[in-house]
């Protein structure tokens, strides 16, 4: 499993090779359909804490990567500057697979969550509770 530490210390290692000298923050935050966001005004980088555990070094190193590029180029837009820049340090190819995977771990989180939560008893739910005849 990669902790905390070592995620930071791939975010300084991608930060020097993107030439970035931005003090940025990583925290990692539960998240339903994002693997990761980023915040431009407040130079931060949100990784989904629920996914992490379920991906590897590369595919963390390349969430990261995805997310310093906007930072970067101070813009939450895909241009075409953005993918010259991200692949410039990934190719093109493989980040098409790690998007993929990420994608493909997402869905089967929210699957699993969503599994549990059906089952659970309709108050913890949320839902409802159908009122009991008073009889």
């Amino acid at each position: 499993m990669i902790d905390r530490e070592h995620i930071k210390s791939i975010l300084e290692e991608l930060k020097t090779a993107l030439n970035l000298k931005d003090d940025i923050k990583l925290e990692l935050r539960p998240m339903k359909t994002k693997a990761a966001s980023t915040s431009l005004k407040r130079k931060t980088i949100r990784l989904n804490k629920n996914l992490i555990p379920n991906i590897n070094h590369e595919t963390i190193r390349y969430l990261i990567l995805h997310e310093l590029t906007h930072i970067k180029l101070n813009t939450i837009h895909h241009t075409k500057d953005f993918y010259n820049l991200l692949h410039s340090i990934i190719d093109k190819n493989t980040a098409k697979e790690l998007e993929e995977e990420i994608l493909a771990k997402l869905i089967k989180l929210n699957n699993y969550r969503s599994i549990n939560y059906k089952n659970q008893p309709n108050h913890v739910r949320g839902e409802l509770c159908p009122l009991k005849n008073s009889r």
